[in-house]
C-alpha cells in the first residue's frame, strides 16, 4: 500500500502481483510500505495518475486485479469504464446497458464497492434527475471530478466547493 497526494486530497492505493487492487480517497497519507517486487507496477500507476490530473482525456494503462469482485460487480463497473470523458450516465441507463432494468438500485451498490475510483469512474453516475448522489470520494470530489473532465451539465445551485 501506498500513498499519493491529489490536488483533491491523498489516494490510498493497493497493489497484488496482479494489478491495482485500491484506489480510495483518504485524509491523509501515510508511509508507503511497498515490496520492492511491486516497484514497477507502483511508478506505472503514479505515471497514470499524473497523467490523468494533467490531462483528463488520458487513457489509463494500469492492469486492475478485481479478483475479489462478483461477477455483477465486475459487468457494472465494466459498463461503467464505457463512460466517456466528460459524460454521465444514470443508474438506470447502467443498469439497462447490462440488460438488467430492473437493478438501478442494485448498480448504486455495486457502485458503492468499487475499490479503483478514477480508473473505474463510479463519479460519472449521477442520479436520474440529474442529481449527484453516491460517491464514496464525497459529492465535493465527484463535483470537482466532473468540472475536471468537461462535463458541463451541473446545475448552477451546485457549488460545493
Amino acid at each position: 500500500m501506498f500513498f499519493y497526494h491529489s490536488p483533491i486530497g491523498f489516494i490510498q492505493i493497493g497493489l497484488s502481483d496482479k494489478g491495482l487492487t485500491s484506489l480510495q480517497f483518504v485524509e491523509q497519507g501515510g508511509n508507503d510500505a511497498l515490496s520492492v517486487d511491486l516497484k514497477a507496477m507502483q511508478e506505472e500507476v503514479v505515471r497514470n495518475l499524473d497523467a490523468y490530473f494533467e490531462k483528463p482525456h488520458w487513457k489509463w494503462t494500469c492492469p486492475v486485479d478485481f479478483s475479489a469482485a462478483t461477477s455483477f460487480q465486475k459487468k457494472v463497473w465494466s459498463a461503467l469504464l464505457e463512460i466517456p470523458v466528460g459524460e454521465v450516465m444514470s443508474y438506470q441507463q447502467i443498469a439497462e446497458l447490462i440488460e438488467q432494468p430492473k437493478a438501478a438500485q442494485a448498480v448504486g451498490n455495486a457502485n458503492a464497492q468499487n475499490p479503483v475510483l478514477l480508473l473505474v469512474p463510479c463519479h460519472r453516475v449521477i442520479g436520474s434527475d440529474g442529481s449527484l448522489v453516491g460517491y464514496r470520494g464525497e459529492l465535493w470530489r465527484k463535483e470537482w471530478l466532473l468540472k475536471h473532465e468537461g462535463y458541463r451539465g451541473l446545475s448552477q445551485q451546485l457549488n460545493l466547493f
